[in-house]
């Protein structure tokens, strides 16, 4: 959540601004429809206050409000056509519904705007994932790691594209990172332990099957209907 820096208010009513310092606190809280409730206040006040369309944006990501948090970057960006984050946001929201051209046109709009975006390198790197263009994924991801080293997500959707790339010699080297980034993810292990199957080490394949289903018991059965896992169950 981003807000913009205000005085308090000396008068009774709260103007648009303090309705967005409310919609914060209500989300860091965890009370998201109320921190809604405050932003299209402050947008009913100020319809041209593109930080609450932003803001109302992210608010519904986390509510699971995907073609309406599509709506709400839509209206900030309408205000303000520069505003990387929106673009950014807007080209998540586009790939989690499957809509992968918009979401890599949106990706790379945050991109000309802010070229030292990582997370919106990132964000192309998964819209060309998705459309199998993995080649390419893998320089947009490698251009997020030059950003930011420790870029976990950054680094296990490299090791993806690599892994569905036939070549497994870098997906290991970008599991092995991943996991030294982020020791409990478990998506990681998963993978790399299929990685390791295929590799015919099944030793180092179990170990990391194993964890993954600690750390992620739902894994078990995933690992069932995985080819390169299911003997390993």
């Amino acid at each position: 959540m981003r807000n913009e820096n205000t005085k308090t208010a000396g008068a009774s009513e709260l103007n648009p601004e303090d309705y967005v310092l409310k919609a914060t606190d209500h989300y860091y809280r965890g009370e998201f429809d109320k921190a809604l409730e405050a932003l299209d206040k402050a947008i009913e006040l100020r319809p041209g206050f593109a930080e609450a369309w932003y803001n109302k944006g992210v608010t519904l990501s986390v509510m699971g409000r995907t073609q309406d948090e599509i709506d709400a970057y839509e209206g900030a960006l309408g205000l303000n056509p520069d505003y990387a984050e929106a673009w950014n946001n807007k080209a998540s929201a586009l790939g989690r519904l499957n809509r992968l051209d918009e979401a890599l046109e949106s990706s790379i709009k945050a991109i000309e705007l802010r070229p030292g975006f990582a997370v919106a390198w990132c964000n192309k790197g998964a819209a060309l994932s998705g459309l199998e263009r993995d080649m390419e994924a893998v320089t947009a991801y490698e251009k997020a790691i030059e950003l930011q080293e420790d870029y976990f997500e950054a680094w296990y959707n490299k090791a993806v594209s690599l892994h569905n790339l036939d070549k497994p010699n870098g997906a290991l080297k970008s599991y092995n990172r991943t996991l030294e980034l982020k020791p409990d993810y478990a998506d990681a292990y998963y993978n790399r332990a299929g990685l390791y199957a295929q590799m015919g080490d099944s030793e180092k394949a179990n170990s990391d099957l194993k964890m993954a289903i600690e750390l992620n018991p739902a894994l078990k059965e995933a690992a069932k209907s995985d080819e390169a896992l299911s003997g390993l169950v």
